[in-house]
């Protein structure tokens, strides 16, 4: 849903968004955990693309936790499986 209680129709697929970030742009991060993948929106919520995912290089296991570092432009993403990898996004 929007800030305005509207339901978005543009990522219905998403299944337990566990953790949102922000980067320094204002886009969205969201860790969809069931779907193994790491979503990129723009600061409208509309879906940008699909930055990880299962079948990426950088491989996932249930993401749980997002943290952005905004001064090297990296995304920190912790594992259920107590791993962490590191996304550059710039």
């Amino acid at each position: 849903m929007d800030i305005n209680g509207r339901v978005l129709r543009s990522f219905t697929d998403v299944s337990e968004p566990l953790r949102l970030s922000l980067d320094s742009e204002g886009h969205v991060l969201i860790a969809d955990h069931f779907n193994n993948r790491i979503l990129l929106l723009s600061s409208e919520l509309q879906l940008q693309r699909v930055l990880i995912d299962k079948n990426s290089q950088v491989k996932l296991w249930w993401p749980e936790r997002l943290c952005y570092n905004e001064l090297t432009s990296q995304l920190y993403v912790a594992h259920c499986s107590d791993v962490i990898s590191v996304l550059r996004l710039r």
